[in-house]
């Protein structure tokens, strides 16, 4: 697990969707986590940058300290118990997005995936209990949550999952980008959306998704 969390991580760095800040988790057990640590360079990540942490954020396995915005990753596992992975990206494009004020779209058949993304509506770091707990409740059950003129966070079963779909957020929002500096991009009807959801949503699609970006390292 802690490989793969590392191969996440690096696979994120080379697509630019996290730089030298950024942090994924996924779940040990009930109670605790393994992070990369806040000091470790993401696009040279081995497994020794990996630490263990309690929901307390207490470090449990591991010398380096956890990120300062540990909150985002302890708070949704200690609410979300169908969530085994966490990833929160700093990308581009999305971001744009959230500092313009303009809403993430469905342009994009994967992009469906994702629904109608929640906006935290603040740029400041998720660094307390209170704010991650306020993540939390903007998150709700969806698999995303947009943070205004800061990043992303996605959630997922497991890391596969998790990575495709952080990927996913991405590559839809750089798409609608583009579009919209020729004119308004095509959005999916709610049918179009529908029958997206129910081919698209599948381990299949989430693995082969990995194994595009993991070529690249």
């Amino acid at each position: 697990m802690k490989q793969q969390l590392v191969d996440a991580i690096r696979m994120l760095e080379r697509a630019g969707y996290i730089d030298h800040n950024g942090h994924c988790s996924a779940r040990r057990d009930a109670t605790t986590f393994y992070i990369n640590s806040g000091a470790s360079v993401r696009g040279a990540l081995t497994t020794d940058d990996i630490v263990t942490v309690n929901l307390d954020g207490e470090l449990v396995e591991g010398t380096a300290r956890q990120p300062l915005e540990y909150h985002i990753h302890s708070e949704i596992y200690r609410a979300r118990a169908d969530v085994n992975a966490v990833m929160h990206t700093h990308p581009q494009w999305s971001t744009f997005l959230t500092m313009a004020g303009v809403k993430y779209q469905p342009v994009y058949a994967q992009g469906v995936l994702l629904g109608d993304i929640p906006l935290m509506d603040s740029p400041l770091s998720i660094n307390t209990k209170p704010m991650g707990e306020t993540l939390v409740s903007v998150l709700g059950r969806n698999p995303a949550v947009l943070l205004k003129a800061h990043g992303v966070v996605a959630v997922g079963a497991d890391i596969v999952e998790c990575f495709a779909l952080a990927a996913y957020v991405e590559e839809n929002a750089y798409r609608q980008f583009m579009a919209m500096q020729i004119g308004s991009p095509y959005v999916f009807s709610e049918d179009e959306q529908r029958a997206s959801r129910e081919k698209l949503w599948s381990p299949g699609l989430f693995k082969k998704t990995w194994d595009h970006y993991r070529s690249k390292i």
